[in-house]
């Protein structure tokens, strides 16, 4: 007679943490250890060759993305993911640092006094202004910072001098 027939309304497991269990007894002469195998699979988790190929690569292109390592060596994207992790390896974005010219200083000098002026006479004008959650206005696109990073185990403090701002 089945588990199931004679345990309806029980939980019943599937058929092959059966076919473990026997294979233990069989084998070991006891019930398999859980903590052990899961220890096993953890310890088995990398090869250590794909890991050096992707360490490898990302040592020689740091500014590729997990997907194309991972189209480049043959893995999966949550492999590569793994692995990265397992290095302490993380994806730095780049900052965008405004250009400045000889005359920019004098010029946000000469803003802030005319903006101190407009306040004092009227406080209300912070009003009349558009505020933004975004930091940069062009007019000849937007750079998407999302798509830049770069891969490193200590923060390159990678930074482009732009020119979004100019008259």
């Amino acid at each position: 007679m089945t588990y199931a027939e004679r345990y309806p309304e029980r939980y019943h497991p599937p058929h092959n943490y059966v076919l473990r269990l026997l294979q233990g007894l069989s084998q070991e002469g006891r019930f398999p250890d859980r903590q052990i195998n899961q220890q096993r699979r953890r310890a088995n988790l990398f090869d250590e060759d794909i890991e050096l190929q992707v360490l490898a690569y990302i040592r020689a292109n740091p500014r590729s993305s997990i997907r194309h390592v991972a189209l480049e060596i043959g893995i999966s994207y949550g492999y590569v993911q793994k692995i990265l992790k397992k290095h302490k390896m993380h994806p730095y974005k780049i900052d965008l640092v405004q250009h400045l010219r000889a005359g920019d200083s004098t010029r946000r000098l000469e803003f802030i006094a005319w903006f101190n002026i407009q306040f004092h006479n009227n406080p209300l004008i912070v009003n009349h202004i558009l505020w933004s959650d975004e930091s940069k206005f062009t007019n000849n696109g937007i750079m998407n910072k999302q798509n830049h990073r770069y891969w490193d185990d200590t923060n390159p403090h990678w930074s482009r001098e732009t020119n979004f701002q100019t008259v």
